[in-house]
């Protein structure tokens, strides 16, 4: 496998990870906090791996754009699952809670 593929995989890897860690929590507890930091924990595990390895592939002064371009992109993929994580749980926090608008006026509909 190339470096590139194994890249890709750990991109991929932590979306999907985080996604089915943070969605189960909600359905299993309800509770956004606990949720939202059990997926947070495993973005952050999955990508601070990636970045490592990342790291360690690329060493060197004549590597650096390289080294730099790879970790931007795991920067970018953590705050995208936290976004998508985020509103996902919000999204779930109504439907378990049962949360129905209900205005004041019934010309607000």
């Amino acid at each position: 496998m190339t470096y590139d593929t194994i890249y890709w995989l750990i991109l991929g890897a932590s979306f999907v990870l985080t996604g089915i860690v943070g969605v189960l929590a909600m359905k299993k507890t309800g509770k956004l906090l606990i949720s939202f930091t059990a997926g947070s924990l495993v973005n952050l595990l999955v990508i601070g791996a990636g970045w490592t390895w990342w790291s360690g592939v690329f060493a060197g002064s004549e590597m650096s754009f390289s080294r730099l371009f790879g970790l931007f992109g795991f920067g970018v993929c953590w705050v995208n699952n936290e976004v998508l994580l985020i509103f996902a749980q919000l999204i779930m926090k109504r439907k378990v809670s049962g949360f129905k608008y209900k205005p004041d006026n019934p010309d607000d509909l």
